[in-house]
């Protein structure tokens, strides 16, 4: 699907829940892998699906309360399109960086940041009355975060070749960097960045792979950053990237709390190393 081609249009239909039998899930809760639709277990009055039965097994070691909260999660989920669905861009990594892209000051200073989706990509303000600002020159303070996001993605960068045809980054002089759905790619050219952005979902899966062979083995914690239990306690670990960052959890059913916070998530990670 071509990078400006609206996803909602082909994907998105506002239904709020699964019909009776059919998996209220599309990923397994444990694993975060896709289900398969013959392994399911039943919950109340739905149906989850899990990628495998050692995976149903770990789910039904739940407690009824945590059970409860991923069937909540999971029908709210369903109730809206995601913002994935209704986004232009195939990569979406939340607002990485912890400052206003108006006023430079900290997010949550002013209470809880506004998020809005602009072009396909998701921005943190201080308040509410820096979203027309910056809708205003749009172009310019994209440019400004980019630089940002840029510099502060760089040194987890996990490759230095390009994604695209594998040459050296340097093999035309200086490596091509930028940002496409808060999240920052190279490539050796101009012409090999445009080749990545009329379709990028393949590059985006090689270099995941890359990133969690580099950063798996030098990865500080063996416990997970938001159920705080063991990584394969729950049939683990599972693997989600943020901003070109390794972030180890127990199940995928964690990894919306850490794309609400992630610079939380980034910073006891960080702690872990020191």
């Amino acid at each position: 699907m071509k990078l400006f081609t609206l996803l909602f249009v082909a994907t998105a239909t506002f239904t709020s829940l699964a019909f009776s039998g059919e998996p209220i899930n599309t990923t397994c809760p444990m694993s975060g892998n896709d289900i398969k639709p013959n392994v399911t277990s039943d919950f109340e009055d739905v149906t989850i699906g899990f990628c495998c039965n050692g995976c149903a097994k770990g789910f039904n070691k739940w407690n009824d309360e945590r059970k409860v909260a991923y069937v909540a999660d999971q029908k709210t989920s369903n109730a809206k399109p995601k913002v994935a669905e209704i986004s232009e861009l195939v990569v979406d990594t939340p607002y990485l960086l912890d400052t206003c892209p108006i006023t430079g000051m900290k997010l949550g200073s002013m209470g809880e940041p506004p998020v809005e989706i602009i072009d396909g990509r998701e921005v943190r303000f201080c308040c509410t009355g820096c979203i027309p600002k910056f809708n205003a020159d749009k172009k310019a303070k994209f440019q400004e975060i980019d630089a940002k996001m840029i510099a502060q993605q760089l040194p987890y960068y996990p490759i230095d070749t390009c994604v695209i045809s594998g040459d050296a980054l340097d093999i035309h002089g200086s490596a091509v960097d930028f940002i496409y759905g808060n999240r920052l790619f190279r490539t050796c050219c101009n012409d090999c960045k445009a080749e990545f952005i009329e379709d990028p979902s393949e590059y985006v899966a090689e270099l995941d792979k890359a990133i969690i062979k580099a950063q798996k083995k030098s990865y500080p914690i063996d416990y997970c950053v938001i159920g705080r239990g063991p990584l394969d306690g729950m049939g683990g670990p599972s693997f989600l990237i943020v901003g070109n960052r390794l972030v180890q959890l127990c199940c995928g059913g964690c990894n919306s709390k850490v794309l609400k916070d992630p610079l939380k998530v980034f910073a006891e990670i960080d702690k872990a190393k020191k």
